[in-house]
């Protein structure tokens, strides 16, 4: 009942974005029926794109902030309160600076995989802080400090930078959903769903890992190949996301900890299901949030995921405090 639920709350959600303002402010709703050619190629060649990319960026961001927050034991981390997201920034300004002369399919591919390998880079260095730190809230800071300094870093790079690969730099870091082709659909569909049904493999290590490490072991998983594997996914799938859409932050934080408070559960085949539909429907809202906002102002995406965000992340923080003091 509850995946019913949340399939046609994402069904609705999808179809409100579509359409909503689209395209002229005098015929708000379902105006692209007028079946004019124009309005059906913005149709096609902007709004289809944006909400499929959508869907792809918050089920994918939210898995892998599931995958991280069991992997690491820790219900606050995320790929961009730890850092993963600051090392795909960092991987990016330098790619862009040492491609500068590059443009079209080769500049795409440099900054892709230059994402996905510092997404994985500061994935094994937190995973390497983490085996020698159990505190909670030790880790979340020396995340966010690990974060502040490879941004100071970026900053300094690109004060170097040329214009154009500054231009570029900027206005990747802004974040966008607008930044994928109709074309290129296809392919990332394809890729993220890949990624994403492999995450379900690891269902069955998941639910063990939860119960700890010595438990793990116990129940015969292989600790050290399960890590890195879900590091690797998790940096694949944060790192694509980064690449393609810019640094976007507290989606992966926080909708992993909604569906475990709304379904109080352990099981990660729910908690992957949900956390996908969940990251998809919260993208969703934030791209309405644009587009209702977007005959005054032009708002870039992790603006508005920071805005919504940051309460709920104060709100766990404070949650996990209590805990601990009880």
């Amino acid at each position: 009942m509850r995946k019913k639920n949340g399939i046609l709350i994402l069904v609705f959600v999808v179809l409100l974005v579509l359409t909503l303002g689209y395209p002229n402010e005098n015929e708000p709703w379902f105006s692209f029926t007028n079946g004019t050619k124009d309005s059906w190629q913005i149709f096609t060649i902007f709004r289809v794109p944006e909400v499929v990319i959508a869907l792809i960026a918050g089920a994918a961001l939210s898995v892998s902030g599931l995958l991280l927050q069991t992997l690491l034991n820790n219900p606050l981390a995320g790929p961009s309160v730890l850092g993963l997201t600051s090392g795909s920034h960092l991987f990016v300004a330098l790619s862009l600076m040492a491609t500068g002369s590059l443009s079209g399919l080769m500049r795409e591919l440099s900054v892709t995989l230059s994402a996905a390998l510092g997404a994985l880079v500061f994935g094994f260095l937190i995973l390497g802080i983490t085996s020698r730190l159990r505190s909670t809230v030790m880790l979340l800071l020396i995340g966010m400090m690990l974060g502040s300094f490879i941004s100071s870093i970026t900053n300094i790079l690109v004060q170097q930078a040329n214009g154009n690969a500054l231009k570029s730099f900027s206005l990747w870091s802004m974040g966008s959903l607008q930044n994928v082709a109709l074309e290129q659909l296809p392919f990332l569909s394809l890729l993220f769903s890949i990624l994403i049904f492999c995450s379900f493999l690891f269902v069955k290590p998941l639910n063990a890992l939860q119960l700890g490490e010595t438990h793990a072991k116990a129940l015969g998983i292989n600790l050290k190949r399960t890590q890195w594997f879900i590091l690797l996914l998790v940096a694949l799938l944060a790192g694509l996301v980064t690449a393609f859409c810019g640094p976007i932050g507290f989606v992966g934080l926080i909708v992993p900890n909604l569906v475990r408070i709304i379904f109080k559960t352990g099981q990660h085949k729910t908690l992957l299901l949900f956390s996908l539909i969940g990251g998809a429907i919260v993208m969703l809202f934030c791209l309405l949030c644009i587009k209702i906002a977007e005959p005054y102002i032009v708002l870039p995406i992790n603006s508005i995921t920071s805005f919504l965000g940051a309460p709920i992340v104060v709100f766990l923080l404070l949650k996990n405090f209590r805990n601990a003091a009880l």
